[in-house]
């Protein structure tokens, strides 16, 4: 799944989910930057160090234009191994069965595979 981060109207990146952990509510995704993105601004993480809670500038939306809310969004990024992962934290609307009922994580880890 496709999940396009914000700041304001500038498109920071995209982020593709790989994972989940369904009893928390959690997703976690490789991030693609855009020109806009500014590690120093964005990146809650950087080369493990935690800097701070950067989330409160980001909204998400789907693919499909649906926002996406959460807890908190944390970006990880890890310069040195050129890497940076986006972890979603707490998603609520639309709901994590909404969203991931399909997903083999969520199967799995509620009985339904």
């Amino acid at each position: 799944m496709l999940v396009n981060i914000f700041e304001a109207d500038a498109l920071v990146g995209e982020a593709h989910i790989f994972a989940l952990d369904p009893p928390m509510g959690v997703a976690m995704a490789k991030f693609q930057p855009s020109q806009a993105y500014d590690s120093k601004r964005h990146a809650n993480v950087i080369d493990g160090d935690y800097i701070a809670d950067r989330g409160e500038i980001l909204r998400m939306e789907l693919a499909s234009g649906i926002k996406l809310k959460s807890q908190a969004i944390s970006i990880q990024d890890f310069p040195t191994l050129n890497e940076i992962e986006i972890y979603i934290l707490g998603i609520y609307e639309p709901s994590f069965e909404e969203l991931f009922g399909e997903h083999p994580d969520f199967k799995a880890y509620w009985g339904k595979a």
